[in-house]
Parts: C-alpha cells; structure tokens; sequence
C-alpha cells in the first residue's frame, strides 16, 4: 500500500486528547446512521473479528477514532477488532477504549517502522507490558519496510529485517519476546525472501500465532507455492477488502498506485489452499473509503457472490481470527 495523505494539523496534545474524549462522551450513543455506509452489505458480522483497522488519532486523515470503531462494532455484535497504527504503539489505546466502554473487544499492538526505533525489541517489551490483556500484535517493518519501497519506487533505503541471508539480532531479539509474551506475529510489509525465513525462524524459536499481513498485495507479493509453504508451517494468510478496491480503479489517489486484487483471484486461492488458513479483514479507516465494518461484511458478501461457502466464511472472519488472537 502506498503512503496517503498526511494530516498536517499539529499533533495532538494529551490533555487535548482527553478532552475530546470526554466531549465524545458526553453525546448520545453513537448510531450507525452517523456515520453513512459506502457500499454497504446486509452481511451479519455478529460473532466476526476485524484484525486490521486504521483509527484516529493517526499521522493520516482517518473516518472514525478508536470509540468510535468500538461503538460501531459493539453494535454489530462483532467479538474483537484490532487497531493499527504505522507510527506508534496502540495497545494503551486499545485498554483506554475498552475501559470507557466497559468492554473486551479492542486489542492492539506495534508496528516496527522507524518511529519506534525499526525492529525495536524495547518497543515490543514496552507495547506489552503497557498492557499485557490487550497489547497483542507485532506488525514487522510497513511503510519504512524496504520491500514498500523498492514496489512503490521510494527513495529510502527502508528497514531491512536480513543481513545478508541471516536474519539480524535485533530481529531474533523481537521473535523470541513474542514467543515469550505469546503475541502474534504479523509480516508486515516485508520482501518474499524475509517472509519465508522470518516464519521458519519464528517457529524455531516457539512463536506460537503468526499472519501474513495482506497477503495477495504487493508487499508481501508472494506466490501462491510461498503461500502454501507458509500455511504448512501453521501461518494464516489475511486477505483484505483494501487490497478489493485497490488499483487503476481505486477512488483514493495513493491507492491507484497498488495492484487490484479481484475477487475471483481471492476466492480462486481460498479454495486452493483452504479456508481453514486464511483470515479476512478490513485494512480499512482511511477517509474516503468505506468504514470497516461496512468493508469487512462488503468482502464477506462479495465473496459468497462468488461461491464462498457460509461455512468458511465462519472460519475465515470468526474461528481462524480468534485462534490466532489466542480467543479460542
């Protein structure tokens, strides 16, 4: 995925930040008509868990905060979300938005971009033990990985997790506090190569819960015998709505520049390899687009439409999720 537009207002203070929330509190409920579908489907997500979304407050514009996202789910009934964040940790977040509304439902997690130090094992100490309930991703290297930019022609070198076919210290450091704390590995938007000796290291060393991170896209951009070694090895592979509307067609500039991924090819490769390996996700709450739970029943439909069983659509937004986020 290439870089949106940034947000150029100046960041948030914190006591800013709490006042917000307490003028958000202080509205009625929240109710889905404030917020107007875009291609909305009638699909249930009761029961469903979203492990990919983008909320406020964010570097990039975004269409809804973290209470928001949790109203809105909570009112569809869905089990779980986890928010992303490119740039910091989200896990405190995540408790702060479940302490507000007295509920379970949002996890969180770091991505290793170099605003947390690149592959920072403190970052991932710190992400935890903020709070160990909910702090449960790990998202490897994205928008400063080197693999986004060599796909999108950056100029940046970005972070490499190799040296030479070996993978760094650092990076050991990071798989072995995730085998330690049990937290889920996600690929990120790393190279093939990095990928496939990421995962066979990870297992080595214990790590119990790991997914490819938008796994048809062009970062990763694996083929589909990468894709069946991965799941052999216990990996699940996320498929996203985002990576559907992506391409030539895509009604946001920064993602005219990345490969469409259509549904015949996801739903083609769900029955290749299996729908017990692959989870669905949203990848989704940039402006503009649709809002997550809108996509997430959106690629749920779409993909019945093209012959995707009720029953593996259980497995791919309910079961495989909850496995993976150690809520079996």
């Amino acid at each position: 995925m290439q870089l949106e537009t940034i947000n150029t207002q100046q960041p948030m203070r914190c006591s800013q930040f709490l006042v917000i929330l307490w003028m958000i509190l202080s509205l009625p409920q929240m109710s889905e008509a404030q917020f107007p579908a875009q291609g909305a489907s009638a699909f249930s997500l009761a029961g469903s868990i979203d492990i990919h979304i983008h909320t406020a407050p964010d570097v990039f514009q975004r269409s809804l905060n973290d209470i928001e996202l949790a109203q809105l789910c909570m009112a569809r009934n869905m089990r779980a979300v986890v928010i992303k964040n490119h740039y910091e940790s989200t896990s405190a977040r995540a408790r702060l938005t479940n302490s507000i509304l007295q509920s379970n439902l949002v996890f969180g997690g770091v991505t290793l971009n170099e605003s947390v130090g690149g592959i920072n094992p403190k970052a991932v100490e710190a992400m935890y033990r903020i709070a160990p309930d909910v702090g449960k991703f790990v998202w490897f290297p994205t928008l400063d990985a080197a693999q986004h930019a060599r796909v999108f022609g950056l100029k940046n070198r970005g972070i490499s997790i190799l040296d030479g076919e070996k993978l760094t210290k650092p990076t050991l450091e990071v798989l072995r506090l995730i085998a330690q704390y049990n937290l889920v590995l996600a690929t990120g938007h790393l190279a093939p190569a990095e990928v496939m000796l990421l995962v066979k290291e990870a297992k080595a060393l214990g790590v119990r819960h790991m997914v490819v991170t938008h796994a048809l896209a062009d970062t990763p951009g694996l083929s589909l015998p990468q894709m069946k070694e991965l799941v052999s090895n216990g990996v699940f592979l996320e498929f996203t709505y985002l990576s559907f509307i992506s391409g030539p067609q895509a009604q946001l500039p920064f993602l005219q520049k990345s490969s469409h991924v259509s549904m015949e090819k996801m739903a083609a490769v769900i029955e290749e390899i299996g729908a017990e390996h692959i989870i669905l996700s949203s990848d989704l709450g940039q402006m503009g687009n649709a809002i997550p739970p809108d996509g997430l029943s959106m690629i749920a439909e779409l993909l019945q439409q093209q012959g995707i069983s009720a029953a593996e659509l259980e497995l791919m937004l309910k079961d495989n999720p909850a496995r993976l986020l150690g809520l079996e």
